[in-house]
This record gives structure tokens, sequence and C-alpha cells, in this order.
């Protein structure tokens, strides 16, 4: 009986805890900023290990966001994907104070990075630029501290295994989102 009520509750509840994500996403983001100011290539696996609650987190909002039976768009749903992008250029300002990555040839794809979201708004073409910066904690992790890149790469084998579908979903509206852009 109460796993019945709690499992109503959570569902009543569901865009308040996909929110709430979210915004948990947005400071593990802070976070790592926060480690860029140290520029310390020790962090690395603090970084790792904040990015990757911060990907947990992106997972689980998107389930409770779709479990909402009133469909609700509050702000903060609506700010996602920047949430997202956040989370991935905070690991990118890491990995260059850091010294992972030359300063100026990655400044010049920041700034490439931010023309390209300011002219072409598709979030598949924001997607697309932001690719290469994603796949930094999985590669640096490999590189400089092995253990988180067998953990970064277990994470993603358990993500894909338990979110397939969603995962197809998501390859399938990036496509369209190309294929709209020519």
């Amino acid at each position: 009986m109460k796993e019945d009520s709690l499992k109503a509750r959570t569902i009543e509840n569901a865009k308040t805890i996909a929110d709430v994500l979210t915004v948990t996403r947005l400071f593990m983001g802070f976070l790592i900023v926060l480690c860029a100011f140290f520029a310390e290539k020790s962090l690395l696996p603090l970084v790792v290990a904040l990015t990757l609650i911060g990907w947990t987190t992106d997972v689980l909002d998107g389930r409770m966001a779709r479990l909402d039976p009133k469909k609700r768009q509050t702000f903060i749903g609506a700010m996602d994907f920047a949430v997202d992008l956040t989370l991935i250029y905070s690991g990118f300002l890491y990995f260059i104070t850091a010294g992972f990555v030359p300063v100026i040839p990655f400044l010049f794809y920041a700034l490439y990075a931010a023309i390209i979201g300011i002219i072409w708004t598709k979030k598949s073409v924001m997607m697309a630029v932001a690719a290469p910066i994603a796949a930094m904690p999985i590669v640096f992790s490999f590189t400089d501290a092995p253990l988180w890149g067998w953990v970064f790469l277990g994470w993603i084998v358990l993500a894909l295994i338990f979110n397939w579908g969603r995962f197809m979903e998501e390859i399938r509206e990036f496509i369209e989102g190309v294929k709209e852009s020519d």
C-alpha cells in the first residue's frame, strides 16, 4: 500500500523532481568551474565524478519529466539543454585552465562554438559542435586517471543499457534536426 502511495506522490511531483535534478546539474557545472579556477590536473577525478553526477541527473530528469501526467513546461525544464551545455563547457574551461589542452586553439574553438550557437540555434547543430568537448572527460580520464576512464565507460554502458530506447529517439531527433538545418 505504501509503495503505491509513494509511486503516486512521485508521479504527482515528477516535474518538480525533474527541475530539482536539472538545477543539481547546473550546480555540478558551477563546481567544475571552481575546479577550473584552481587549474590543477590533480582535480581530474573530481571533475569526472561531478560530470558523471551531472549526466546522471540528466538521464533521471528526463525520465521524471516524461512521468508528469500534466506534461507541464517550466522555466527550468525549458532551460534543460542550456544546462547541458553549461555542464559541457564548464568541463571545457577546466581542461583549458588545468593544461590538458592548449589555450589558444581551444579558445578559438570556444569562439567558434559561440558564433555557431548564435547563428544556428538548432539544438542538433549545437550538439554537434559540443560533441568533441563533451568527450574530453572520458578521453583525459583514460590518459591521466585510467580508473576514472573505466568508471566513465562503465557509466556509459549502463546508461545505454537502461536508456536504449530514449537514446535512439535522441539520435533520430538529432538526424532530423541536421536535415532541417540544410
